[in-house]
């Protein structure tokens, strides 16, 4: 093994998840796109497109939509990012309210509910224990 070799293990793994993450963004922005326009604007290689592709669809992130009208060589294959099959979370504290609301991946919003807070707090609510070191408001 060369000297550094880990450091150089680490920096191609970290390049493939970057090239990763670029294709991914693309195809959120930009979607649906072919794997050719992908190429073109990530100054990729198409082959590295076509893995990376193949791994995001095998992860359930991305998925084939449709053939583009063809310009006279074999009909390019539309990709959209896959939306359903993950979520997230995002709470939002404020001081009369708290919202929670639900978003798919590319940030649209599926569900939201508002709660109000009590105005008035328990009256053990500013004591603490000793160890605590905290003071309420």
């Amino acid at each position: 093994m060369t000297p550094g070799g880990q450091a150089q293990i680490g920096n191609v793994d970290l390049v493939k998840q970057l090239n990763s993450a670029a294709v991914y963004r693309l195809i959120d922005q930009y979607g649906p796109i072919s794997r050719i326009q992908i190429a073109e604007q990530s100054q990729l290689a198409p082959a590295s497109v076509t893995k990376i592709t193949r791994q995001l669809i095998e992860r359930g992130l991305i998925k084939e939509v449709d053939q583009q009208a063809s310009t006279g060589g074999r009909r390019a294959i539309s990709i959209v990012t896959e939306t359903r099959n993950f979520h997230a979370i995002g709470v939002r504290l404020g001081r009369h309210d708290a919202t929670i609301t639900l978003f798919d991946l590319s940030s649209k919003v599926l569900a939201e509910e508002h709660y109000p807070l009590p105005e008035t707090y328990p009256a053990d609510a500013g004591t603490c224990p000793a160890e605590c070191h905290c003071s309420v408001y």
